[in-house]
């Protein structure tokens, strides 16, 4: 690959540890915001307004709520027509307003 295909930066070993850093942080964050929902300390609507829920995929803060798997979390995505990979800042206003009524609803389908 020549250095104009290389779109990574070249950064300082400093540098890098910098952002492994805050990368290890980031992780940490999200996995304390799902243990919060796991917990019921926090609700899913709740939680998809938490700054750092929005770069959450959405089938992983969906399976942080009790009684929701792999499974059901992919019914959900599939009704809703939510992409797999989508993460909770880039729903879409039905998609969010339909998550939200789910929940107020029991998570029955």
């Amino acid at each position: 690959m020549t250095e104009k295909e290389n779109h990574l930066p070249n950064l300082s070993s400093e540098e890098r540890a910098h952002a492994l850093e805050l990368a290890i942080q980031a992780r940490r964050r999200y996995a304390a915001l799902k243990a919060r929902v796991k917990s019921g300390e926090l609700t899913f609507t709740d939680a998809m307004d938490e700054e750092d829920a929005k770069r959450i995929l959405v089938t992983s803060l969906l399976q942080s709520v009790p009684g929701i798997g792999a499974s059901k979390a992919v019914v959900i995505m599939r009704l809703y027509r939510i992409p797999k990979g989508r993460r909770v800042g880039g729903l879409g206003i039905r998609q969010r307003e339909a998550l939200v009524a789910l929940e107020r609803n029991g998570w029955k389908l």
